[in-house]
């Protein structure tokens, strides 16, 4: 059986659903993860990294599969979703799940998680930070130009 690995982290944010998810959807948070991995030395590890979309509005995500030492793969992915607090403001959610396809994979994925945890967590943990900081800072009538420029965009 190879059951994922998850782990929740959850920020409220002061700033509507709409708001905070236009954020979200603009904010490029795989840029420092893809540096990080770079200064590491560990990014010709990765196999492939992309945004993903996810089902209903105001979730979105981002997949990293990744070549493990012992000649498996591993995929983690961030999916955030961004609800009504019902006061006006948000939660942000993100749930970091890591899966393996076989029984090789995830030896080697449960081997290499003391490393691959606290990278993950950072990740979202600071993917967290800046969305909120941005959606409280950011004027609400540019958070529906972003809405309006997404859907010409889409």
């Amino acid at each position: 059986m190879n059951r994922a690995i998850t782990k929740n982290y959850h920020a409220p944010v002061n700033a509507g659903p709409d708001k905070t998810y236009a954020v979200l959807r603009r904010f490029e948070s795989r840029a420092r993860l893809d540096e990080a991995l770079a200064a590491l030395g560990a990014d010709d590890r990765v196999i492939s990294s992309h945004q993903i979309g996810l089902v209903p509005r105001r979730a979105t995500g981002y997949s990293l599969v990744w070549r493990l030492g012992n000649g498996g793969r591993a995929e983690i992915v961030w999916s955030a979703l961004v609800r009504d607090d019902g006061d006006g403001g948000s939660l942000l959610s993100i749930r970091v799940r890591a899966f393996a396809d076989d029984a090789t994979s995830r030896a080697g994925l449960l081997a290499a998680w003391p490393l691959l945890g606290p990278l993950a967590e950072q990740h979202a943990k600071r993917t967290l930070r800046a969305v909120a900081e941005f959606a409280e800072r950011f004027p609400e009538e540019d958070a529906a130009g972003f809405a309006l420029a997404e859907a010409r965009a889409a």
